[in-house]
Parts: C-alpha cells; structure tokens; sequence
C-alpha cells in the first residue's frame, strides 16, 4: 500500500474521510456491558462509517492465509473446531490473555502494518489511528479480533514453535490459548508465559487438566468426544420449555440457536 490515496481507494472513502477517520475520539460511544462474573467492561463503539471502514479492513485481513493455529476469527473455522483441535489430548492447559484488546497499544498496530505489511509510516499511521481508540485496540471493533492476532503475529509465532518443539498442539481462539498432548511439561508452560508476558500482554484463568474431562471455548472433551456443557443442556431445557408456553419468534431463536450448537458438536464427533 505505497500512498494514503490508494489506501482512501482500497477502503472506498474520499480523502478528506480518511482523514477525519483516523483515530478521533468522537467517532466512538462508549457503554458498560455486564460480565458474567457480575463485573462490567467497557465497549467502544464505532460510528457507523469507522465501522463500516473498520469491518473493510478485517475482510482483506481475512484474505490472508491463516495458520492453523488460529481459530478464531477465521472463515471456516469454529470453537467447535478448536475444542476437536485438542481431542484425544492426555493434558489440556489452557490460559486468558487478560483484556486482550485494551493491551494491544496503537504501537504494536503500526508496527505490524509498517514492518509486516512493509507499509510506508504515513500509511501505517492513519491505519492503525483507524483500528484503535485512542492508543489501544477498540474493543467493540470489528476489526479487533483478526488484529490482535497479527499486532502480535511476533508473539504467536514464537508460541506455536515452542509448542511444536515439544509435540504439543496449540490454539488460539481470540484470547484463548490452549495447549494439549500426551504430555505439556511445565518447562513449556513456564517457557510460553515468558514470550507472553515479554511482551506486555498478561494472561489468567489457567487450567490444567490431566487424564479427565476439561471444558475448552464452551465444549467439554471427555475420553476422546465433545459434549455439550450440562450447563447447555439446562439452557435447552428451559429455551424448550419456554418456546411451548410461548411460541415467539425469540423464543423460536433461541432454541434453535441452542439445537444448532448441539448439532454441530454431534457432528464434529461424527466427522471425527
């Protein structure tokens, strides 16, 4: 991408909007949504035309030939397909990278746009001013996801090869990092947080589990299959009930939102 022409061109705005969408505060709303745990994060909202613009530029980057580590945001691919990534693993150890989006600083977007893509620095300053709100990813962008990824490209690459080193399999699903063989020594572990926390991301919610069940992006693996949580199972009872007493159009959606999920998994096991 040689000009700031090109790249107005390539995202079908004028000059003047590419200009006036790089980076201003003002183009976002910000909202508190609730958390499971309770707690509440804070998203920032893209204005229409960022969004649209944003979403252009998460579309050339799904052009790019993913690896077959990432899982997520990947055409094709589900967390369905990253919990079957692990089936058959003895130890599965998986781990959070905490506020993923908010830790990915504007730095590390130029970086990747200028020395990855090669883009000159005007170039890969209004794109990473376009992708961040204020000086980190936004987190209600739906450019985020596949930019977090490649904002810290670096990072992953170093993992997947620490984990092939050791014959492990490795996934990431967003901010999902999941590691599984017949054996995940810790060295490894120790090794893989070190190359995270080196730079600047930190991760929590570590779980380990050895030779019993363990639940992975919403899919329990047990003695080599995929289950659905019992927790959805309780989930399509009640969407049942619900849809008998009152057969809404959301009620309707939201148990077939749930057949579907369930589905999927019976497929995975039958495909596997």
């Amino acid at each position: 991408m040689p000009s700031k022409r090109k790249l107005a061109a390539l995202l079908g705005v004028s000059m003047s909007d590419l200009r006036r969408l790089s980076g201003h505060e003002h183009l976002y709303t910000h909202f508190p949504v609730r958390k499971k745990d309770g707690t509440s994060r804070i998203v920032d909202n893209p204005r229409d035309q960022l969004k649209r613009v944003q979403r252009r530029l998460s579309a050339l980057l799904g052009r790019i030939a993913a690896p077959d580590v990432l899982f997520c945001p990947v055409k094709g691919r589900s967390y369905v397909d990253n919990a079957a990534h692990h089936r058959g693993g003895r130890v599965v150890h998986s781990l959070d990278i905490k506020k993923y989006f908010p830790s990915t600083t504007r730095r590390r977007v130029f970086w990747f746009f200028n020395s990855v893509l090669c883009c000159p620095r005007d170039v890969a300053t209004i794109l990473a001013r376009i992708a961040c709100c204020g000086e980190n990813l936004a987190t209600g962008s739906p450019l985020s996801p596949i930019l977090a990824y490649y904002a810290h490209v670096d990072v992953w690459e170093e993992v997947a090869r620490l984990a092939a080193a050791h014959d492990c399999k490795l996934s990431i699903y967003i901010d999902d990092v999941t590691i599984s063989g017949c054996h995940v020594p810790g060295t490894l572990i120790w090794e893989i947080k070190r190359v995270i926390y080196a730079s600047g991301l930190r991760y929590h919610k570590e779980k380990r589990a050895v030779d019993r069940p363990c639940e992975v992006t919403g899919v329990v693996l047990r003695a080599g299959r995929l289950c659905v949580p019992n927790r959805q199972h309780r989930k399509l009872r009640l969407a049942r009930r619900q849809k008998d007493r009152d057969p809404c159009p959301k009620s309707l959606g939201t148990f077939a939102g749930l057949v579907g999920q369930a589905y999927q998994i019976a497929t995975a096991n039958r495909g596997g």
